[in-house]
């Protein structure tokens, strides 16, 4: 299974929780996805989804200027972001683990015995 399948479909929820504890601008964002253990996030993917996420309501944006280089905008959860953050959370919580129930060995048939199935 392809890695960077699975992460298009969870992207939005990473970037919102890295973004839970401290704002952050792309590049930052983007390292902090890859130390956590995301090392197949592209550049562009991240991009795109802080602008999405703008778009939608579920960030703010400021500039905060650099005498080193460019000036950065930085990205900061609002409540709406918030909101989404917990939402989207237990969904994915709620989806891994069934996964992780389906992928242990012997899980369906235990399930099926469970629910009077089998």
């Amino acid at each position: 299974m392809d890695a960077t399948q699975l992460l298009k479909g969870v992207l939005d929820l990473a970037v919102l929780a890295v973004l839970r504890e401290e704002d952050g601008y792309g590049y930052d964002i983007l390292r902090r996805l890859r130390v956590a253990g995301l090392e197949e996030v592209g550049d562009a993917s991240v991009y795109g989804t802080l602008r999405r996420l703008f778009n939608s309501g579920l960030l703010n944006a400021y500039v905060v200027p650099s005498d080193e280089g460019p000036h950065r905008k930085y990205y900061a959860l609002n409540a709406a972001g918030r909101a989404e953050l917990q939402r989207s959370g237990k969904i994915w919580h709620e989806f891994s683990g069934a996964m992780d129930d389906l992928l242990r060995e012997g899980a369906v048939d235990d399930l099926l015995r469970e629910r009077g199935t089998a």
